[in-house]
């Protein structure tokens, strides 16, 4: 289940980069599957991608759940936030850039405004592994409860989480 976690969690983001890439790129390929595929409908595939979001969602709160339970250790939860949070920065960095570029003209400032809800919806799903990895490491007694709330809030703030996400997998070695 943890590489599972690792891989659909990292996916999500991509997807939604995958989507993006496809509005505004046009050759033969994009063409036939907008037409074909997603009958020239944007909402479709966002819908398809938020569908996939929201059953993430669920496994990561099937996955806290067992993790408070004691299945896997601090340090293998650690592992598993940071490399999520890591693998995920390509994405978040072409996304950003792509929203800051919508942000020139009034008639794509809407897709902005849709990147950094979708963004916001991604940080929060993975916001969710931080809650279980840092919340083992205080049981473990490697961080004080203080910490452990303060980390797993900043779980859910862009950038902060990153490094959060590393320092908990260095604090979880010792």
């Amino acid at each position: 289940m943890k590489k599972f976690i690792i891989i659909a969690n990292s996916i999500f983001i991509y997807l939604i980069l995958i989507l993006f890439v496809l509005i505004f790129s046009h050759n033969k390929m994009t063409e036939w599957l907008w037409e074909n595929i997603f009958f020239n409908n944007v909402y479709i595939p966002l819908f398809l991608i938020l569908q996939f979001g929201i059953i993430m969602y669920i496994v990561n709160f099937v996955f806290i759940v067992r993790a408070w339970n004691g299945t896997w250790s601090a340090r293998e939860l650690t592992r598993i936030n940071m490399l999520v949070k890591l693998i995920q920065i390509p994405a978040y960095i072409f996304i950003f850039l792509a929203g800051v570029a919508c942000l020139i003209t009034i008639f794509t400032m809407g897709i902005s405004i849709a990147l950094v809800f979708l963004d916001g919806f991604c940080i929060g799903m993975t916001g969710l592994l931080g809650i279980a990895a840092f919340r083992n490491m205080e049981r473990e007694g490697r961080i004080s409860k203080t910490r452990q709330v303060m980390y797993s809030i900043g779980s859910f703030i862009f950038c902060v989480d990153v490094v959060l996400a590393i320092i908990g997998y260095r604090r979880s070695k010792s």
